[in-house]
């Protein structure tokens, strides 16, 4: 190619990096190969239930080429990976990279129809994980058991030209790019990136979502170098807390945080300096993705004066990150980009493509090894940005424009001045604002639309401003921006116009609209209430206004264009302003000025469910079923049931097999029906049961909170004629949340069910509920329907039950054969002595044991076995068994053990655990609260500030107290199950497991996010 004989050095436009050697037929494939040599006893590692050594990593990674390799791939092909386990993701990808081809992060909660379009888009080889439904492509599941094992890997190694991975990008079309990246230039990353921290990188926490470039340097650069990365659990809310001590446990001495969060984690450690010890380990803090705000920086670098802090800049065309700064106590006004990596150049050139001299802005092009493929299938767009190298003095025959533009301070540090184009930075994740545009100009009715960034509050935040014909509100919108984008790209705000403004031109008139962000949005009815001068509503509205950028009342905070980050900040600000600390969780479900009042009058309490009496009432009216004949004796039909992969509900499903000869059709939540068959038949092999009936049970993908459960026509057509009897074992067991939240499933999607069960013939209909239906623990229940003019539970989950119950009640009454099962605590399989893993006692001793304490307690439990439960409701879904006379049966059976006597044979080390205060069992409680399971243990324990002589009691209840069971009593001893007074046996049973499977799973790596049961 020929070059222009000039050096852009003369003017002050290129920076270059040193020249340092590399090994030219080196692959990332390699370094990790060395480190395992190495190191193959390291903690490689660390995620919520385990650890991996780098000989577990090697041993699973091999097992993944070897299935790649099985399918088919090879050099230059590409892998998408749908997955949802962060460990797996990680083995996932060397498992890929051994095969020769290239990994593409997919987020599974990107809507169904993205997903689909990306995968045609980018052919891949196979998909690992859970695809969207028609997929075409080879489906490949990760084997991650201890006994995986695979035969020595025989593949075309990868060479430092082909591709490594491909991360999918905003753009402007409306499309996603697909940026591909090179072996050679992530070689030279990480290399670089040992040269200059290998001392700070002992433990690395992996701190960016999955699908970000970041995360490829989190989790694969320490694994170059025989270092660990520690992967949290990340539950998509953000949480200072769970990071921390994350931070704390893991001794992590090195992670990064968008700007944006860094600027919140600092504010968080001003006001909270008594956390700060919990940092102790960190050496060094990365920070890239947006402008870095000094203040904020500096006063880190202040509080933690032994923690370097690097700012970063890189486009995720050119590998991850290609210009760095460390951070020093000169860059107090603004913080440099900095100067080029080894074997990388920047050049800047004005809009001629000409050197801008020192001093002067230009357009940031990147040059050398860093510079990735281009765009997978998009020659056009590649060819836009990566354009020829005319330039002498500048290596490589490419230039990456990156539409960012900068300048060269008098000291020879890179300077950053903004885009120029529709590309923003929003928490650091690159929006195309024509990618959302696109999306939403194709809805039904819209007439215009114009996305922008508002920057008035707190926190940068998407707003898009419409206009339409007829009825097309915020919500219409926002749930078709939902269906087409990932989250996100869903902009916060919709405001409606009745035509955008223009200029001379014929374009938008930006600066106009940006004169309504300030305006009250809809629905807050001008200035909202007076509340009270220096009460905590109107304190609280005033903070509400510093993050939103706009006065706010009465409507919900996300409703309002609220996000996580801006969450993380009113937590912030209510702590400083109220010296209450609000986690993030609180804060989601408590989303309106008045609850959010409540919560800091009444400490860290969730608020109360608002649902009163004659809502209630209103949900719990069924309509006329119609006059359909009854199914003939003769022909029983299929057995629908539901909850067939839940704890109870793969036991039922069990039963159904062994004590029946009906087919079984399982109703699961899946992408499509091979998912389904899929999911029954793991659920299955777990309990055991059901391998000799295999041939009578089907799955059918749908779901219980979607109209006609989600099936086609042709499907509930056919499921209203061949089925026989309901079985409803599934529902959404959640006791934090209100009866709204769960009205779609437990009530909306029974209803259905109600109404299937009239549809041209009647059905018989067993539908599981819960003791706490009752308004008062403790207080009678009968075998019998609660009448409607009985008081209903308080909490959320108890109500959406109580609706349920009368929606069975009603439908018993014209005609439908119906029974409801109310169970107490379900206690674990009296064989096995396998538990459910969420119940709240199972989550109680698992706390015990990885605390190695236990609280003191007088209360008791009670205690039915499941695979009584299961069997007690097979036996009523016989069409040849009467239903009960009232239509209900309490399957609680006959005795109840002592907490504290399951808390005593706890053993950690053959010894017992010594029994502390509620008190200190909390504190030490939260000292773990980065692991998913201890978190959700303590969502549902009472708060310090709540804790009385028995702080256990609003979570742990006898539901044998005021419950009669005269009639599951009958059919129990009928059946001939053990319903016997004593328990003692099953629960040495259930103990010996939980201590053997717990500390088996803390002594060995295994790669489950869930229990150990």
């Amino acid at each position: 190619m020929e070059r222009v004989h000039r050096d852009p050095a003369e003017v002050g436009a290129l920076l270059t990096g040193p020249t340092r050697p590399r090994p030219l037929h080196r692959t990332v494939v390699d370094l990790v190969d060395d480190a395992v040599r190495r190191h193959p006893d390291a903690v490689a590692v660390v995620h919520p239930t385990g650890a991996l050594t780098y000989r577990d990593v090697d041993r699973l990674a091999d097992v993944v080429a070897a299935d790649l390799l099985a399918h088919g791939a090879r050099r230059g092909d590409f892998v998408a990976l749908l997955l949802d386990d962060r460990v797996e993701q990680l083995v996932t990808m060397l498992g890929t990279m051994r095969s020769g081809a290239a990994f593409v992060p997919f987020d599974r909660a990107w809507p169904a129809q993205r997903q689909q379009r990306m995968l045609h888009d980018l052919a891949p080889r196979a998909v690992v994980g859970t695809p969207p439904p028609a997929t075409d492509r080879p489906v490949i599941g990760v084997r991650a058991g201890p006994d995986a094992v695979a035969a020595p890997v025989v593949a075309a190694r990868p060479r430092p030209d082909d591709p490594i991975y491909a991360f999918f990008t905003s753009g402007s079309t409306g499309l996603p790019k697909c940026a591909v990246n090179l072996h050679r230039g992530l070689v030279n990353r990480f290399l670089s990136m040992t040269e200059r921290f290998a001392a700070d990188g002992a433990v690395v926490l992996q701190n960016s979502a999955h699908t970000f470039d970041s995360s490829i340097w989190q989790l694969l650069w320490p694994l170059t170098r025989g270092a660990t990365v520690v992967i949290p659990d990340r539950t998509g809310i953000l949480d200072f807390d769970a990071t921390l001590t994350q931070i704390h446990r893991h001794r992590v001495t090195m992670t990064d945080f968008v700007p944006s969060i860094f600027d919140l984690l600092v504010e968080r450690l001003r006001s909270r300096p008594q956390d700060r010890h919990l940092l102790a380990s960190m050496r060094q803090v990365f920070i890239g993705g947006e402008a870095a705000k000094p203040p904020a920086v500096q006063a880190f670098r202040r509080m933690f004066p032994d923690v370097r802090v690097t700012n970063t800049y890189g486009p995720t065309e050119a590998s991850i990150g290609s210009v760095f700064h460390a951070v020093g106590d000169d860059d107090r006004q603004v913080i440099p980009l900095g100067l080029p990596l080894p074997n990388t150049s920047v050049l800047l050139l004005d809009e001629h493509g000409a050197p801008t001299p020192r001093g002067e802005v230009g357009q940031i092009h990147l040059a050398g090894v860093c510079l990735g493929a281009g765009y997978h299938g998009d020659t056009d767009r590649t060819r836009q940005v990566f354009v020829p190298n005319r330039y002498a003095g500048v290596p490589g025959d490419l230039l990456y424009r990156t539409g960012d533009f900068g300048w060269v301070r008098d000291d020879g540090l890179l300077m950053f001045t903004g885009r120029r184009d529709a590309q923003v930075q929003i928490a650091g994740v690159r929006v195309d604002l024509g990618e959302i545009e696109c999306t939403l100009v194709t809805a039904p009715g819209l007439r215009q639309v114009t996305v922008l960034v508002d920057e008035t509050g707190a926190t940068p935040a998407l707003v898009c401003f419409y206009s339409a014909d007829g009825e097309v509100g915020e919500e219409t919108l926002r749930e078709y921006a939902r269906a087409g984008l990932p989250g996100e790209l869903v902009p916060g705000r919709f405001v409606r116009l009745d035509s955008l403004p223009l200029l001379a031109n014929g374009k938008v008139d930006q600066q106009r609209l940006r004169g309504h962000l300030t305006d009250v949005p809809p629905g807050t009815d001008g200035p909202g209430p007076a509340y009270p001068p220096g009460s905590v509503e109107a304190r609280i509205a005033q903070i509400w206004s510093r993050v939103l950028g706009f006065g706010a009342y009465d409507e919900d905070f996300y409703c309002l264009g609220g996000t996580s980050l801006g969450a993380a900040r009113l937590a912030v600000d209510l702590e400083r302003t109220f010296g209450v600390w609000l986690a993030a969780r609180d804060l989601v479900r408590a989303s309106t000025i008045p609850a959010q009042a409540d919560l800091v009058r009444g400490g860290r309490s969730l608020p109360t469910s608002t649902t009163v009496a004659p809502e209630l009432a209103r949900d719990a009216r069924l309509g006329d079923l119609g006059t359909a004949p009854p199914r003939p004796a003769e022909d029983p039909g299929t057995v629908l049931l539901l909850g067939a992969t839940g704890f109870v509900g793969a036991q039922v499903l069990a039963a159904l097999l062994a004590h029946g000869d009906r087919p079984v059709v399982c109703l699961v939540r899946a992408a499509d029906d091979g998912s389904a068959s899929r999911r029954v038949a793991d659920v299955l092999a777990a309990t055991g049961g059901g391998s000799a009936a295999a041939h009578r049970w089907t799955a059918l993908a749908g779901d219980l909170a979607r109209p006609q459960l989600g099936l086609s026509g042709d499907d509930w057509r056919r499921l209203s004629r061949e089925v026989g009897t309901i079985v409803d074992a599934a529902g959404r067991v959640d006791t934090l949340r209100d009866y709204l939240d769960l009205r779609d499933t437990n009530v909306h999607g029974l209803r259905t069910l109600v109404d299937l069960a009239g549809t041209q013939v009647r059905k018989r209909l067993v539908t599981l509920s819960t003791t706490t239906v009752r308004s008062t623990p403790g207080t009678p229940l009968a075998e019998a329907f609660l009448a409607l003019t009985s008081a209903p539970p308080v909490d959320g989950y108890s109500q959406s039950k109580w609706v349920a119950e009368q929606l069975v009640r009603g439908a018993a009454a014209q005609g439908v054969p119906a029974a409801v099962v109310r169970l107490g605590e379900v206690a674990a399989h009296s064989r096995t002595g396998h538990a459910n893993p969420r119940s709240t006692v199972t989550m109680i001793l698992r706390l015990c044991l990885r605390l190695g304490v236990r609280p003191s307690t007088r209360l008791r439990v009670d205690w039915t076995p499941v695979d009584v439960v299961a069997r007690m409701v097979a036996a009523l879904a016989d069409p040849h068994r009467r239903t009960p006379a009232e239509g209900v049966l309490n399957v609680v059976a006959p005795a109840s053990v002592a907490v504290a006597d399951l808390l005593a044979r706890l053993r950690v080390e053959d010894r017992p655990l010594p029994e502390i205060s509620y008190d200190e069992f909390l504190d030490r409680a939260a000292d773990a609260v980065g692991d998913d399971e201890v978190a959700r243990c303590l969502a549902v324990l009472r708060p310090r500030t709540a804790a009385e002589a028995e702080p256990l009691a609003e979570v742990v209840h006898d539901a044998l107290v005021g419950t009669e069971t005269p009639r599951a009593t009958r059919l129990a001893r009928g059946l001939g199950l053990d319903w016997g007074t004593s328990r003692d046996r099953e629960i040495d049973v259930m103990i010996d497991r939980l201590n053997r499977t717990y500390h088996a799973a803390v002594g060995r790596p295994h790669l489950s996010s869930g229990t150990a049961q």
